[in-house]
């Protein structure tokens, strides 16, 4: 759909982004739209599935994982009303933020450039979440 492509372009557009992905919440828990070739393209239905569950305290603890990346959480407020935002950091010698957002339909994820403050992205992912309730 050429919504999605122009939609997707224009969030890559934000010099903090690296990449980006939108999941449906629902009907599989699958990728409606990416970065072709992005990392975040390969999310599973299996982490947003963990990720959306309620088994907090175990990715609290161990970590969860973003498209087979290893993360960090460490700001989980995705259930949380009128934030709905979860912040990660991916671990390894490439550790990049990753903000995580939930509308009614969807997760929404973004990945930061290299150095990128998680802060950036948790503004950015918000306004997104209020673009997506209207």
């Amino acid at each position: 759909m050429d919504y999605w492509k122009y939609y997707i372009n224009s969030i890559l557009a934000d010099r903090n982004v690296e990449d980006v992905a939108i999941i449906g919440l629902f009907d599989n828990q699958c990728v409606w739209a990416a970065k072709p070739g992005g990392l975040l393209a390969a999310i599973s239905p299996q982490e947003v599935g963990l990720i959306v569950g309620q088994d907090w305290k175990t990715f609290l603890v161990t970590g969860i994982t973003v498209a087979g990346k290893k993360c960090s959480v460490i700001r989980d407020n995705l259930l949380v009303d009128e934030d709905n935002v979860m912040d990660v950091r991916s671990k390894g010698s490439d550790s990049r933020s990753i903000c995580i957002g939930k509308t009614p339909k969807a997760l929404i994820f973004l990945l930061g450039k290299k150095g990128v403050h998680g802060g950036a992205l948790n503004q950015k992912v918000h306004d997104m979440i209020v673009g997506m309730k209207v």
